[in-house]
Order: C-alpha cells, then sequence, then structure tokens
C-alpha cells in the first residue's frame, strides 16, 4: 500500500511540476522540493528490487539499470539547477549570477522533458505490475479483469492523445533547450493539459512495453 501511494504521488507531483505555467512560482519551488524527496523514497524503498537486477544480470535487466540510473541523473540535475534557480525557498544559496545563468535555466527545464520519457520507460518495463497498481488504487481491477480490450483500447487512446500532447506541447523543442515562453498546449485549461501530459507519459510506456515485449522475448 504504501509503494502505490508512493508511485501516485510522484507522478501527481511530477506532473504538477510541469504544470508550471498555471501555478504561482513559490508553488512550483514547494512541489518540486516535495517531489525530490518523495523521488529519494521512492529509490529508498525499492533499493533491494534495485540491487536484486544485478543479480543474473540479463539484457533486460542492464537496460532497466540503464533507465534507473538515467533517472537518478535526471533528479540530480533538477535538484541542483533548481537550488541554483530558486527565488523563493532558498534565494541566498546561489549567487546572482548563477541565478541568471541561461545553461543552468535551459538544463532545469528541459531535463524534466528528458525524464518524461525516462518515466514512461519505467512504468513501462513495469507495465503488468503497475497496471495492476492502478486498477486497484480506481477500484476497477475485477471490472477490466472480465474486459481485458476496453482497458487496451483505453491505453491506446491515450497513447494517441499522448502524441497530440508532444506537438501542442512542443516537447522536442524543449528537449533541445529551445527557448519557450508557451506553447499551443499550455494555452489550453489546466485540466487538459494535465491530461495530455499524463497521456504523452502513457505513450512511452505503450512504446517500451511493446518494444521490450519483442527485443527481450518476454
Amino acid at each position: 500500500m504504501i509503494r502505490l501511494v508512493i508511485d501516485a504521488l510522484l507522478i501527481a507531483l511530477f506532473v504538477a511540476e510541469l504544470s508550471f505555467n498555471y501555478l504561482p512560482k513559490e508553488l512550483h519551488e514547494i512541489i518540486g522540493v516535495a517531489l525530490i524527496v518523495i523521488i529519494f523514497v521512492h529509490f529508498a524503498i525499492n533499493l533491494r528490487r534495485l540491487f536484486a537486477l544485478f543479480n543474473k544480470l540479463s539484457t533486460r535487466k542492464f537496460f532497466s539499470i540503464e533507465v534507473n540510473l538515467a533517472l537518478m541523473i535526471g533528479t540530480l540535475i533538477i535538484l541542483l539547477t533548481g537550488l541554483c534557480q530558486s527565488n523563493y525557498l532558498c534565494p541566498d544559496l546561489a549567487n546572482a549570477t548563477l541565478r541568471r545563468n541561461m545553461t543552468l535555466h535551459n538544463l532545469h527545464t528541459s531535463t524534466p522533458y528528458i525524464m518524461t520519457i525516462l518515466i514512461g520507460m519505467h512504468i513501462g518495463l513495469h507495465w503488468r505490475e503497475v497496471k495492476q497498481k492502478v486498477l486497484r488504487l480506481l477500484g476497477a481491477e475485477d471490472f477490466f479483469k472480465r474486459r481485458k480490450r476496453v482497458f487496451e483500447v483505453l491505453i491506446l487512446v491515450m497513447a494517441a492523445f499522448g502524441v497530440l500532447g508532444l506537438i501542442l506541447n512542443r516537447f522536442f523543442d524543449r528537449i533541445m533547450m529551445k527557448h519557450i515562453f508557451s506553447t499551443p498546449a499550455t494555452d489550453l485549461p489546466a485540466p487538459i493539459f494535465i491530461f495530455l501530459l499524463v497521456s504523452s507519459i502513457t505513450f512511452f510506456a505503450v512504446i517500451t512495453y511493446f518494444v521490450a515485449k519483442k527485443v527481450f522475448k518476454e
């Protein structure tokens, strides 16, 4: 149950952070701190499972280790650049030069979009477990157990909306650190923007699931 709550909080806080256009800047920093704390808690409670990946190392396990390592690096980049760019919670931690450094700013804004891909890949590698957790959280486990096709169609529809979200939010331009103030996605109401973000993560999860199933011969 604790893992389920932590996982749900992770996604909720991550999506909230990427929805910074709709939030006061002070709240963005507060949520950022909460997200970093939850990420470290997530790693701590799953440390045994992470180390277990090194036992009887397979191609799939090696790939999973790489994804986890990339997530750790991304978390550290967001943490360090966030501390340097902080104007409210830790304004005196870094000098004015660091706070105005465009490279740090661009790293801080582009890394979460790379993390979106990595989180999707992480979910895709643990698809069956995540699916079970999500359905249990929604109280829909029995319903979809009898209607597997319905669940699959819903996920594919969400993934399709995810592609739309990537386009509307200029996702890959953001990763390339292009200076973007707003996009067609950020002009949408917050609930729709959030739905597109979650759908984007779903898209990368679905792609990873099917590629892993094919490549690793599951």
